[in-house]
């Protein structure tokens, strides 16, 4: 063979080859979504995950042993799939709280069994209590006549709900007493109960719990019993025997500090690794069932959108993080003070997207109108190859909703900790049989109302939706990505909000760092410089630098900004 045939050959062969190269290009993203929803749907472990999260460890109440277990087997579910996989420190309470097992019955002058529960932060009892039930105070001879037969050595539990005012500090006092147990209510007297669910039993607890300090801990007991129980037991308070109650309720406390965390996941980006996609839920519930659906489905979905991203091999563009959030029941806390540690890069997150809404499918998501061209790619293999998991469904298996200006979210869910400070951050629109309210944070929220087909659907439209976001060649636009106002819904403050927007950390009016590739960098700030003026107008504070900042970008797309640098008046351009 001649030197010139080897040259045609190799020509041809690498011909052929780009041209293979440029049709790979132009259908891998299909072909990505096709094997995506084939394992999603044929080899779903996403119940699995259910499974072992509700029954092997169950309720995981924010700075319980049961929400470390959780925390370690969801690092140990994540390694196992081969990604990088760590607790993250949020904070530190002062105290830990952890619910055993709890019983109640009425011994006389009627035998009842009891389904009881207890508030988070609310004390136990030694063993089994057994104690008269007498009515709660109303007014100061009511709280004497109570005290007299406490000092008398009386076993007594209070019934009704605590009251308010002056009278409340009477019956702590009264509480205090070793003679008295504590206090039984019914579920509706909490006000914390759904009147469309019969029966249902809510308990919470006071947010600040952890923070008490251990030797303030609430010492006395507190039982929340099924209404229809509690008309059983007012029906005998209203005859003439004495009411006799018992109740066992073990609840422990621990000495802090109590070490908070969330979960991180990272499947590494192969072009842009330091930016990132999120799919996140809460990994924490209240205490009084398993959380199967608040947050269980939130958590199971995260960890099989994993599955299924690693089982195909997928190498994104940019880094795909899995999230679990700590504390999202006492106040987005995890979330929070996670965007709060890393507020200098939240210019490098794409997107989050958070599931938190329960056991129906994922139906629908509001964007912004400047999404609209990439999701409408993005969801197109959604829409022909898989089928609707509710049989009577009609129209498009999923949609987009397309608003101008996406408002930040309020405080339902952790994304909202994102969206207070202009991170595209989306939660999914579910539809489906099971109404939310009924399992929610009630003695129901078990593994018996997940419904599995739309489990399985939603890790997979997931997963589908941020392969394809994570493979674009930008980020998400943060045009029409609105901030929170200040001390508003978001719960953030000004200083986070101009953190976060321009990527730099504050000391006053001065900047203290500035993170690579973000709106000061590119602009010119150092750390050190004073900021003195924002479009025009003169800036003292962080709260002025924002509405100065705000009023600017909503009119151009530079902002001048008068910096002091080193005693002299420097002119910077921003691009926000």
């Amino acid at each position: 063979m001649t030197l010139i045939s080897r040259f045609v050959i190799r020509m041809t062969l690498a011909a052929t080859a780009c041209t293979a190269l440029v049709a790979q290009d132009a259908i891998s993203q299909d072909l990505i979504a096709r094997r995506i929803i084939n394992e999603g749907t044929d080899n779903s472990a996403v119940m699995k995950f259910e499974d072992e999260l509700t029954h092997d460890i169950g309720s995981r109440l924010t700075g319980s042993r049961a929400f470390n277990r959780a925390a370690d087997w969801a690092v140990g579910q994540f390694q196992a799939m081969g990604l990088d996989a760590r607790l993250d420190q949020w904070g530190e309470w002062k105290t830990g709280w952890d619910r055993e097992q709890w019983m109640g019955r009425v011994i006389a002058p009627i035998e009842l069994e009891l389904q009881v529960a207890c508030p988070a932060w609310t004390g136990g009892t030694h063993g089994i209590e057994r104690g008269t039930l007498a009515a709660m105070p109303k007014n100061e001879a009511d709280f004497d006549g109570l005290m007299k037969r406490a000092l008398a050595e009386e076993k007594l539990w209070l019934y009704g709900a605590m009251p308010r005012g002056e009278m409340a500090d009477s019956v702590r006092k009264l509480l205090d007493h070793e003679s008295v147990h504590g206090i039984v209510q019914s579920a509706t007297s909490t006000r914390w109960n759904s009147k469309t669910y019969k029966n249902q039993i809510r308990v919470f607890g006071v947010r600040n719990g952890g923070l008490v300090p251990y030797e303030n801990r609430q010492r006395w007991a507190q039982a929340v019993v099924r209404d229809d129980q509690c008309e059983a037991i007012e029906k005998a308070l209203a005859g003439n025997d004495p009411v006799i109650i018992e109740f066992e309720l073990r609840n422990r406390f621990r000495k802090g500090p109590i070490v908070l965390n969330n979960v991180i996941a990272d499947l590494v980006g192969s072009e842009y690794p330091d930016e990132y996609v999120i799919i996140c839920a809460h990994l924490d519930s209240w205490h009084q069932a398993t959380g199967a659906t608040d947050n269980g489905t939130g958590t199971c979905s995260t960890l099989e959108a994993a599955r299924i991203l690693t089982s195909i091999g997928f190498k994104p563009k940019r880094t795909i993080r899995f999230m679990l959030w700590g504390g999202e029941e006492q106040g987005l806390l995890g979330s929070r003070g996670f965007v709060v540690k890393n507020r200098t890069a939240m210019h490098k997150v794409s997107a989050v997207f958070n599931h938190d809404s329960g056991t129906n499918w994922a139906h629908a998501l509001t964007i912004a109108e400047s999404h609209a061209d990439d999701f409408g790619s993005i969801i197109t293999p959604i829409l022909e190859m898989m089928k609707p998991p509710q049989a009577n469904h009609e129209g498009p298996i999923f949609r987009l909703k397309s608003r101008k200006v996406m408002k930040p979210a309020g405080g339902g869910s952790d994304h909202a900790s994102f969206a207070a400070v202009g991170v595209p951050a989306f939660s999914w629109s579910l539809k489906g049989h099971v109404p939310y309210g009924r399992g929610w944070h009630s003695q129901w929220d078990t593994y018996s109302i997940v419904e599995p087909e739309f489990q399985k659907h939603n890790a997979t439209v997931f997963a589908v939706i941020a392969a394809g976001v994570a493979n674009l060649d930008h980020k998400l636009s943060r045009k029409g990505v609105e901030r929170a106002s200040p001390g508003g819904r978001g719960r953030v403050d000004a200083q986070l909000v101009f953190e976060t927007w321009l990527g730099v950390e504050l000391d006053n009016d001065t900047i203290k760092t500035v993170s690579a590739g973000s709106i000061a960098a590119k602009g010119g700030l150092e750390a050190g410089d004073k900021i003195t003026s924002i479009a025009g107008t003169d800036v003292a504070n962080s709260r002025d630098m924002l509405a100065a900042m705000r009023e600017a970008a909503a009119e151009s797309t530079e902002v001048a900004v008068i910096i002091n640098r080193g005693g002299k008046k420097v002119e910077i351009t921003l691009r926000p």
